[in-house]
């Protein structure tokens, strides 16, 4: 089983909680795209489309399968895994600091941009990470996505 140090990201983000990392849907998706193939459901489509409007959007309905199957993280990034570029992983490894909760310039960074758009709670995240340290501050995180405010876990 993997730990809370591993499960969070450079960035303050905890791995688990985040949609790339779900095996399950991409196990999912793989499976529904292969299922599809060998029905040859894109003929069974353009068929039904003559009846039902809505299977005429099925190579947009497959474009969005295989965009959300690239999205997969197959494991943490301190464990190799995470996005092929990540700025965010670059400028921490080149500080040699173990995340951004470490960095004194981390509520300014612009480099965290991005991620504070998308991340709501990121700021409070790399504040417990500092304060609790990256082995005890995954307990009190919060949502980690803006639809999922007031939700629980």
């Amino acid at each position: 089983m993997e730990d809370s140090q591993t499960l969070t990201s450079y960035c303050g983000l905890y791995c688990r909680d985040c949609i790339p990392s779900n095996g399950r849907l991409f196990a999912l998706a793989g499976e529904l795209e292969d299922k599809l193939a060998e029905l040859h459901f894109e003929e069974y489509a353009a068929h039904k489309a003559k009846a039902d409007a809505a299977f005429s959007d099925y190579h947009a309905f497959l474009r969005v399968l295989q965009a959300i199957r690239g999205l997969e993280c197959r494991a943490p990034c301190r464990a190799g895994g995470g996005k092929t570029s990540c700025a965010v992983r670059d400028c921490v490894l080149a500080r040699q600091l173990s995340g951004c909760w470490e960095c004194p310039e981390y509520q300014t960074c612009e480099v965290l941009g991005p991620l504070r758009r998308f991340h709501p709670n990121l700021e409070h995240h790399l504040g417990l990470i500092r304060q609790e340290g990256i082995d005890a501050w995954s307990a009190r995180r919060k949502s980690h996505y803006p639809w999922q405010q007031g939700r629980r876990r």
